[in-house]
């Protein structure tokens, strides 16, 4: 009888941790005896990337100038001054881990006391456009958030260069609240666009019934 040809297995579709890998099962004649090879199984990839969590600051608008590394935690404009940051002189950020996000404040204790701007980023490299762009004010980040967790998924992009999609910046598909926080919840960037919006379908739902 003939015997089953196998195409090479396919790359793991998981980026970290399990998942799964595929190929073609052929009978190269009119049959083929015995039971057929598998044509799927499971497979386990462990990027780097899954691993690690840091974001980098630089004093500098193109990841030049001082800089300085912050694994996963939460600094205060003491904790980062303590660590050789100068405050209200970052400029470009590098966020590595594919399930890092760094969320940066205007003020020193989170916003704690006051009203003020704060914006996450996921993995990537923002410059000072990319970091504008993200939420953030150039020279003005004056704390910090570096938070690892699975939950996060691999596909958050927050404004800036992002080292997963090279093709442009400045796209964030979750929009912004007014202070330029991240709001996975509100595909809209105001309740008032979201208003608006139904405001425009009601008359025309309304026509096309009469």
């Amino acid at each position: 009888g003939c015997e089953y040809a196998t195409s090479p297995w396919s790359t793991c579709n998981a980026r970290c941790g399990k998942g799964m890998q595929t190929r073609r099962v052929s009978c190269a004649g009119k049959q083929c005896y015995g039971t057929a090879p598998p044509t799927q199984q499971v497979c386990e990839h462990d990027d780097p990337e899954c691993r690690d969590c840091r974001a980098v600051v630089f004093g500098g608008p193109s990841f030049d100038g001082w800089s300085l590394d912050f694994p996963p935690g939460e600094y205060t404009v003491a904790d980062m001054e303590a660590k050789g940051a100068k405050c209200d002189d970052i400029s470009s950020m590098k966020v590595y881990g594919i399930y890092c996000r760094t969320t940066v404040y205007e003020f020193g204790d989170f916003n704690a006391k006051h009203n003020g701007w704060s914006a996450t980023f996921g993995p990537g490299m923002y410059d000072r456009e990319g970091l504008v762009k993200g939420g953030a004010k150039d020279n003005d980040i004056s704390s910090l958030k570096v938070v690892k967790n699975q939950a996060f998924g691999a596909n958050f992009t927050s404004g800036g260069f992002n080292s997963s999609n090279p093709m442009g910046n400045g796209a964030n598909p979750f929009g912004n609240s007014t202070n330029g926080t991240i709001n996975p919840f509100n595909p809209f960037r105001s309740s008032a666009a979201t208003f608006a919006l139904a405001s425009l379908a009601l008359p025309i739902a309304v026509s096309m019934l009469m």
